[in-house]
């Protein structure tokens, strides 16, 4: 049996046909707009599965928060403003008649490297994807935890500098704020005001890609952001592994495509933050399943449920 996995962005929608070795056999990309458009696509995709293979085990989708994972309903995603109250679990139900689950994209996103990536075999696993923003979801004792309404391990909403910058959820200095590929690219752009001579400054709108390729050149701005992101990052997760006290941390979006640039300021930060009793039984690793985490985590909460 095969699980349909549907990745919901704020800018695009993907979704796949995934095996039970967690392999995608088929994915197709839509852009998401609103949820009436946005469903037809979906839709149309799904049948186009559905025709090629009948044995589908169920429906996993993973959507930006908040939602109600109990009722299947994306309640209201900053990033999806005109999705408000989308019942979508009940809408596919009705449509398919399989089972369709409906989770926060970070808590799929987790559950996915768990079961088919870094975290194969541990206990206390926690994944942390650091991009656009940053969010989490953790497997503790063996079992997918996902908090009383799914939105458990909203770590880029724990403070690291309560007089840090403003944060979009409204509170000051957060992990996201501080730490963030859009946090980094934003120092960058304060920074490189006062600093002409760097690379940087011949950027019209500078990413945080922009900022790790001028460290790699030896701009010396750059070097510093990018010793100020492993910092960040080091405190951040100081705070999960003194929380938690996890085998395993996974850390995985598009800032992790740096990972060899921060990795060792960052390990050294938390050895020196760390409890040295959780310090000593953690691994720190770069995720797995890359960018195929979104389809793949998605259809593991199908995977799950047969499991359990």
């Amino acid at each position: 049996m095969n699980a349909i996995g549907i990745d919901i962005g704020g800018t695009k929608t993907a979704i796949g046909l995934v095996d039970r070795d967690g392999r995608i056999i088929f994915r197709e990309v839509f852009a998401t707009k609103g949820p009436d458009e946005s469903i037809r696509e979906m839709m149309g995709i799904i049948d186009k599965i559905i025709e090629n293979t009948r044995d589908i085990q169920g429906i996993g989708v993973g959507s930006p928060g908040p939602i109600d994972s109990k009722k299947g309903v994306v309640v209201c995603p900053p990033n999806l403003p005109e999705w408000r109250d989308i019942p979508l679990a009940d809408i596919l139900r009705d449509r398919y008649g399989v089972n369709v689950l409906l989770n926060n994209d970070a808590n799929a996103a987790a559950l996915g490297e768990w079961l088919f990536g870094a975290g194969r075999g541990v206990q206390n696993f926690i994944y942390i994807t650091v991009s656009t923003g940053i969010g989490g979801g953790a497997v503790l004792n063996g079992r997918f935890y996902e908090g009383e309404n799914a939105n458990a391990l909203e770590v880029g909403h724990a403070t690291i500098d309560y007089k840090g910058p403003r944060c979009g959820c409204g509170n000051y200095g957060c992990f996201e704020v501080m730490a963030s590929g859009t946090a980094l690219a934003r120092f960058a752009r304060e920074a490189v005001e006062g600093c002409s001579d760097s690379i940087l400054a011949g950027y019209e709108n500078i990413r945080a890609e922009d900022v790790f390729e001028a460290a790699k050149m030896g701009d010396p701005l750059a070097v510093r952001l990018v010793d100020d992101e492993a910092l960040y990052l080091g405190v951040g997760l100081t705070n999960v592994i003194n929380s938690f006290n996890p085998e395993m941390i996974a850390i995985g979006g598009g800032v992790s495509k740096a990972w060899d640039m921060y990795y060792e300021k960052m390990i050294q930060v938390i050895e020196e933050r760390a409890l040295p009793t959780n310090y000593e039984t953690v691994q720190v690793v770069r995720a797995k399943l890359g960018e195929d985490i979104g389809i793949v985590g998605a259809a593991s909460l199908v995977y799950n449920l047969s499991m359990e």
